[in-house]
């Protein structure tokens, strides 16, 4: 990168504290801050979802997978869209009928505040080490394209920003406008974001083609499989888990259940959901096609930098900076949303409902940007200390991606049946943690589940929930028979 792509970089980051800024002059009351008044329009919320799907994952992790695989990676991305219009069609809407503000406020009310409490503090581990890790991730990548004189203070020793500094940096721009502007800022921001992603794919790809010879060119020297759809690691039934996986995933996450309560109607849920899906089914061929295509360029490049190189190659002066800023935008935006939401948990749920009632809510604007403070500090700190993990963030990341089932399921469930008792959320906790604790460290010794690990983690994920949440059901049937022997 040269002077021109930092001044572009800098002045994205200098332009989401504006929009911050910007929006907190909309933020009255903390139903303003946590969940835009429910007023966003319904594509706002739709492109939202969209990019809070996002983070530097997308293009390190499946960026790399296209650069090896080819195709496949496109159809493991796609499969997301297809459980955004799965999840917009079962869920959306009906979370809207459930006229809570959040999550957090429905959990609270169905299964108690013990239950939200698990939640809340399960939710932040999981989720604020997962955004820890994408913000280290997509430093490490920008900081090693932005070289310094070796004297420089904010240089390492390799004479190119300091990792920790850049964290510092987009860690603290993602703080100011997600505490100055709340979920409108959010919001606002991952449009901006979005059209700043948009527009830099749709640049790279023309250009990466022409690099490439033209397409006749590229496909006679793509590797053997790349074209194909499927594959040993990402098979048909692997495929279909991944979809069940995200269909719940975007039905009750927190920060995707934000985005169906955001809007003003049902309908509108329903639609916002719709056009999330509609554009993770269009755009991951503008994302993955360029790392595919570098194959055929450079056959011996590091997968994980496969995406930044192709822009590399290709990208006039100044361009560059605009593709390094999307790369940001997808992690800030992943960021932003869960600060949002934990925030807005801790504050209405535990500060506003527990220790302060009469809280007024000017008040509850205040905890809430402390909070956002507190939370944004704990991920930059995080994200500096991964290092110094020795690689245990990897291990840490692949059991905390197996609470997702069991975080959901009870949430989800309780949105559909009208009895539910604070069993249905324990029994379901504990006993798959239990069951992803056995598949991690003791049946991951057997070369047939170690083959098939990706398949067995989403069925503990998938099943052991259901199972657990009929169990509880027949519990408590039991016991509602019981008594009624007892009364009769």
């Amino acid at each position: 990168m040269n002077i021109l792509d930092v001044i572009v970089l800098f002045a994205f980051l200098a332009g989401m504290i504006g929009i911050g800024y910007w929006s907190s002059k909309k933020v009255t009351n903390s139903k303003d801050m946590f969940s835009a008044g429910g007023k966003s329009p319904w594509w706002m919320s739709g492109i939202s979802a969209y990019m809070t799907m996002f983070s530097a994952g997308t293009f390190v992790v499946w960026g790399g997978v296209a650069y090896r695989l080819g195709v496949v990676a496109i159809t493991v991305c796609i499969s997301m869209g297809i459980a955004a219009l799965i999840a917009g069609y079962f869920f959306a809407g009906k979370w809207k009928e459930s006229g809570v503000n959040s999550a957090a406020e429905f959990v609270g009310q169905r299964y108690g505040q013990g239950v939200l409490q698990m939640y809340t503090w399960l939710g932040i581990v999981t989720r604020i080490i997962g955004v820890s890790v994408a913000l280290y991730s997509v430093s490490v990548i920008v900081s090693s394209l932005i070289p310094l004189s070796p004297d420089n203070f904010f240089a390492n020793e390799n004479g190119f920003l300091s990792v920790n500094w850049l964290i510092l940096l987009v860690g603290t721009v993602i703080i100011l406008y997600t505490f100055l502007g709340g979920l409108w800022a959010v919001l606002l921001t991952d449009v901006t974001q979005f059209a700043v992603l948009m527009l830099s794919v749709c640049l790279i790809l023309p250009m990466i083609i022409s690099q490439g010879g033209g397409a006749e060119n590229i496909l006679a020297n793509l590797p053997e499989g790349h074209l194909s759809f499927f594959n040993s690691s990402y098979t048909q039934i692997f495929i279909l888990g991944w979809i069940l996986v995200h269909v719940f995933k975007v039905g009750g996450e927190w920060a995707f259940v934000q985005r169906h309560l955001c809007v003003e109607s049902p309908k509108d849920a329903r639609k916002a959901s719709y056009l999330f899906g509609a554009l993770y089914i269009i755009t991951p061929v503008l994302w993955m096609l360029p790392p595919i295509i570098y194959s055929t360029i450079n056959p011996d490049a590091n997968p994980e930098q496969a995406y930044i190189l192709s822009a590399q190659a290709v990208l006039p002066v100044g361009m560059l900076g605009l593709v390094v800023s999307s790369m940001l935008a997808a992690t800030a935006s992943m960021a932003s949303s869960e600060l949002n939401v934990f925030s807005g948990a801790l504050t209405t749920e535990f500060y506003g409902k527990r220790i302060n009632p009469n809280a007024s809510d000017n008040q509850l604007i205040h905890i809430g940007r402390l909070v956002t403070i507190m939370l944004g500090l704990f991920v930059i700190g995080l994200s500096m200390s991964i290092p110094y993990l020795g690689g245990a963030e990897k291990l840490i990341v692949s059991i905390t991606s197996l609470f997702v089932g069991p975080m959901v399921m009870p949430t989800l469930w309780a949105l559909f049946v009208s009895k539910v008792t604070k069993l249905h959320a324990y029994l379901t906790v504990v006993v798959t943690a239990g069951a992803g604790f056995m598949l991690q460290f003791v049946f991951s010794k057997i070369d047939w589940v170690a083959a098939n690990m990706g398949v067995m983690n989403q069925a503990v994920g998938l099943l052991v929930p259901v199972a657990m949440l009929l169990v509880a059901d027949n519990i408590m049937k039991k016991k509602q028979l019981n008594n009624m022997a007892v009364e009769s």
